[in-house]
């Protein structure tokens, strides 16, 4: 959740976003076929996410979004809100949350934004297959890497064990 998030959250036509932030806010739309909508926050989102998948007695967790291929310069945007935003939800929540963020800027940055951008062969949001593996990388290396040791570690399969972890980040 994050990407699909982001933009205008009175859009009537194929994509409409959430309110940004972690608050109760609504507004009313109306959907490109007429229909008047509830739109909420993105805050309200993940909570209903959690609340729905501790009502199926499932264990939620929150992973902060990968990062866009959005760069100043040779400097890959550093932050993403809905990031943040996730892990103010998980905080509150009491939930897991998978720093992924993190290492998938730190991997794209190293890389350069040349090489980088040859991972997004179509736009600024979606990767090439190559990029997923990387992204799936970048994930295995968060959930290696959690401050509370995540909850994911005892489903690491061989391939997911040979992911080499670099120093890990954060601050726990």
């Amino acid at each position: 959740m994050g990407h699909n998030d982001d933009g205008d959250p009175t859009n009537t036509t194929s994509h409409r976003a959430t309110l940004p932030g972690v608050g109760e806010d609504t507004i009313q739309a109306t959907t490109a076929s007429g229909k008047d909508e509830t739109v909420h926050s993105f805050g309200w989102y993940l909570r209903k996410m959690v609340a729905d998948v501790q009502d199926r007695q499932a264990i939620p967790l929150i992973s902060g979004m990968v990062n866009r291929n959005q760069w100043r310069g040779e400097q890959l945007r550093p932050g993403w809100p809905f990031a943040r935003d996730a892990a103010k939800v998980a905080k509150k929540l009491g939930v897991e949350y998978i720093d992924h963020t993190h290492y998938s800027i730190a991997a794209f940055q190293q890389m350069g934004s040349a090489r980088a951008t040859t991972y997004f062969p179509n736009d600024r949001t979606h990767t090439s297959p190559e990029g997923a593996r990387i992204n799936a990388e970048t994930l295995v290396q968060a959930v290696k890497c959690s401050c509370q040791g995540s909850q994911l570690l005892d489903y690491l399969n061989d391939k997911a064990e040979a992911v080499n972890s670099p120093a890990c980040m954060g601050d726990c």
